[in-house]
């Protein structure tokens, strides 16, 4: 008696796992560019296009797989503090006529409307201890998130291995449950036979009847069972697999003839999670030395403002008038110095003059309303301001030492979860290992027990059927050999379960291709 999970030959196994790089690789292609919720999974489906399905659609994965690109750019950040900032600024108003106030104090009315517009450019750049800190803690991290998304995916890979197993296994569970009514449905026609014949009792053609009642309540228990492994598979790979699609990956019961001391080897050397919790661990003491070291450091602040502003009033009268007040201005003021030029004895230097030359003509009139269209980007510059500033940490109440200190304890933590992960996996190694060992040796009892008890079944039809046994010898030899199905059934999916739990332990795949 054979199973899917058993009955490949070796040349098949080899053909298969050839095949299914093919195949995921087509699966891959087969994505890209369409929407994976809601679809209907391939006519066969194998085990690498399950995961490659998984990793494609997985919420739970894709969250975590999104963590690279924010850690990425935590790095270039890092990077990018050795570079200045700029920021620009570029402002309008409109300010009405009228009076201005401040408080009580009332200014003279402002006759005419404006429009101001400025333009500023700041550039800035702060050197410290985080800066220079910044990088190495930004690669750590990243590093970090790039291991936490391998463990991610290795944990997928192991999850969607055990469903597509258990899929497979109430799909063989179906299967003996067929066979099991098809069997009682045979005995209860030897049954029939005898009893219309007048051989046997009717209560034996009754009980016979009643055994197939079993049966079929079997085989619908067996029918939902596939169903319900169907559904958790579908919700894993993120598309549907039904009754339509077949597991076409096929997996053979070997002889685990590991070293367990090189199987720990291969677990402490490069699990995926325990990668993770090294990496970990890493960033860790990466934010430990930043806060513990950039704490204490002095700060240099760097900073430089270009800017320039216009202004323009709306009312041309009222540039004008100023042309025209200060021309008057300049003339009482020139006649004033005539006036005391004369008066003086020996005169004054350069009077008198000529009052008439600050007379406003037409073309100051014209180049005054020229200068006033200023608005919005004829702008003046303002002369440029460059700073720097160099602080240095005295006290801050002790919340740098409690900085340094919850750093340091966050590092300590994670060296802590990182030698947890390590006794875990010891002795998840140890004890998947052994129960693989065991699943082997209870694979060939079962066997063994399953053949016996096909032979036996076969003989006491015969002997029924020639009236040389009771119906309680072939009741006992159908209930032994259903038992015998379901036990060897059971051992097969153990060891298979027990290897991918002995994988997911070392890390990586052990079957033989």
């Amino acid at each position: 008696m054979t199973y899917g999970a058993t009955g490949s030959t070796s040349a098949r196994r080899d053909a298969g796992w050839r095949g299914g790089w093919i195949a995921l690789t087509g699966a891959v292609l087969a994505l890209v560019g369409t929407p994976v919720a809601g679809q209907q999974a391939a006519a066969q489906l194998t085990l690498e296009d399950a995961i490659a399905l998984a990793k494609g659609s997985n919420p739970g994965f894709l969250s975590t797989q999104n963590d690279q690109a924010a850690a990425n750019w935590q790095v270039r950040e890092a990077y990018a503090q050795f570079l200045p900032s700029v920021d620009a600024n570029l402002t309008g108003a409109w300010q009405q006529a009228g009076a201005q106030r401040f408080g009580t104090i009332v200014f003279d009315d402002q006759i005419t409307d404006w429009y101001f517009s400025s333009y500023g450019v700041q550039l800035g750049m702060t050197i410290n201890g985080n800066t220079i800190f910044g990088i190495p803690n930004a690669r750590a991290n990243s590093r970090a998130t790039e291991a936490r998304i391998s463990a991610a995916e290795f944990d997928l890979e192991s999850q969607v291995a055990f469903q597509y197993m258990t899929v497979l296994r109430a799909r063989d569970g179906f299967d003996v449950a067929e066979r099991q009514l098809e069997r009682m449905q045979q005995n209860l026609e030897i049954v029939q036979t005898r009893v219309a014949t007048g051989a046997a009792a009717g209560t034996e053609g009754t009980q016979a009847e009643v055994d197939l009642g079993r049966a079929e309540v079997t085989l619908i228990q067996a029918e939902r069972a596939l169903r319900q492994a169907r559904l958790v598979l579908s919700e894993q790979v993120g598309v549907v697999v039904d009754e339509t699609t077949v597991l076409a990956s096929e997996f053979d019961v070997f002889e685990p003839d590991f070293d367990a001391e090189e199987l720990m080897g291969m677990a402490l050397d490069g699990h995926p999670s325990l990668m993770s919790m090294r990496a970990q661990e890493s960033a860790a003491r990466a934010a430990a030395r930043q806060a513990s070291t950039s704490q204490y450091l002095p700060s240099l602040r760097l900073a430089a403002r270009f800017s320039g502003q216009a202004q323009e009033a709306l009312n041309n009268q009222y540039v004008i008038r100023q042309v025209e007040n200060r021309a008057e201005s300049q003339i009482a003021s020139c006649e004033f110095n005539n006036v005391l030029a004369n008066g003086l004895n020996g005169g004054f230097p350069g009077y008198p003059r000529d009052c008439t030359q600050y007379v406003a003509t037409d073309a100051d009139r014209q180049a005054a309303l020229s200068q006033n269209s200023a608005f919005p980007f004829d702008f003046t510059s303002i002369p440029a301001q460059i700073s720097a500033t160099l602080s240095i940490p005295v006290f801050s109440g002790f919340s740098r030492e409690r900085q340094v200190s919850q750093a340091r304890n966050q590092a300590e933590d994670a060296e802590y979860s990182r030698r947890a992960e390590e006794l875990r996996l010891r002795t998840a190694v140890q004890s998947t290992y052994d129960n693989l060992q065991s699943a082997h040796r209870l694979v060939q009892a079962e066997a063994r027990n399953l053949e016996l008890s096909e032979a036996r079944l076969v003989l006491e039809q015969r002997r029924y059927a020639l009236g040389a046994a009771d119906l309680l010898l072939l009741l006992d030899a159908q209930t032994a050999l259903s038992t015998a199905e379901q036990g060897y059934l059971n051992a097969v999916y153990d060891f298979h379960y027990n290897l991918i739990a002995l994988e997911a332990s070392v890390g990586r795949t052990l079957r033989p291709r």
